[in-house]
């Protein structure tokens, strides 16, 4: 019964290190950091130029 278990276990934890390591998942391919809209410098305010 224990070899059952131990062998249960190692199914497990090499199925889940296989799903976290694989590289091929859709979120490799997002970009959540790169943007294509830029700021426009003129119309930020910092407090110094409030009026």
């Amino acid at each position: 019964m224990k070899l059952r278990n131990y062998l249960f276990g190692a199914v497990v934890l090499a199925s889940v290190t296989f799903v976290s390591c694989n590289p091929d998942s859709i979120a490799d391919e997002d970009s959540p950091y790169q943007t294509e809209q830029g700021v426009e410098k003129s119309k930020i305010k910092t407090p110094r130029q409030v009026n």
